[in-house]
């Protein structure tokens, strides 16, 4: 029995440890270097991007407004949205996409972010994909809330992509789409309505980031 348990084990292991491989940091954003952003941007460019993926830009949705910011983030004011499917109405959200070069396919392990919220702020997220920029799918089993009030933003827990088939040798002729929407705030008037991304520390830790590979398409 102790052999049997013992057996299953180090196979489990073996497989987590051969799934780690080959996966890399490929697109990322930092808003401290060479220069900390106000975070009212209306778009940003990944301060990393791997060679064979084209440019990935963060932008914002029509109710993420570029007004407040915040140092060495981006943020936006959000509206008063209730509910999930009001965010999705309003445009509520931010956006960027990932798509390879030309004679390449690429596959996604992991999303992780860092969120920053204000008192009377949106404050439930959820984050969304899809292939063709219309149908979007949900990622993870939940709706996140975020309580903590940190000035810096707080490290949301990583998000697995590994089990998601269609987020797996995706060719250049598809885009991926990635957007996060978030909804709950209390109030327009205040000064405390931003969410949004940060902030980067002074050497420029990433505030979003995919980790993934990158294959030349043999097809």
């Amino acid at each position: 029995m102790k052999k049997t348990v013992l057996s299953r084990v180090l196979l489990l292991s073996l497989f987590m440890l051969m799934s780690a491989v080959g996966y890399s940091q490929i697109v990322a954003w930092q808003f401290a270097l060479p220069e900390p952003s106000t975070g009212k941007d209306r778009s940003a460019n990944a301060t990393i991007n791997n060679e064979n993926l084209e440019q990935s830009v963060l932008t914002r949705g029509p109710s993420a407004v570029a007004k407040q910011g915040n140092a060495r983030g981006f943020s936006g004011n959000f509206p008063i949205d209730a509910t999930k499917e009001d965010a999705k109405k309003s445009g509520a959200y931010y956006q960027f996409t990932i798509q390879a070069k030309k004679g390449n396919k690429v596959s996604l392990s992991s999303l992780d972010a860092v969120l920053r919220r204000q008192a009377e702020s949106a404050h439930i997220y959820r984050w969304m994909y899809s292939l063709d920029g219309k149908n979007f799918k949900e990622v993870g089993n939940e709706d996140v809330v975020i309580n903590d009030l940190n000035n810096n933003g707080i490290k949301q827990k990583s998000i697995s992509l590994t089990e998601y088939k269609d987020l797996q040798n995706v060719p250049s002729s598809k885009t991926i789409t990635f957007r996060i929407y978030a909804w709950g705030g209390i109030s327009e008037k205040t000064g405390a309505i931003a969410f949004g991304f940060g902030k980067s520390n002074a050497k420029g830790s990433p505030v979003l980031a995919i980790k993934g590979s990158i294959e030349t398409d043999k097809k």
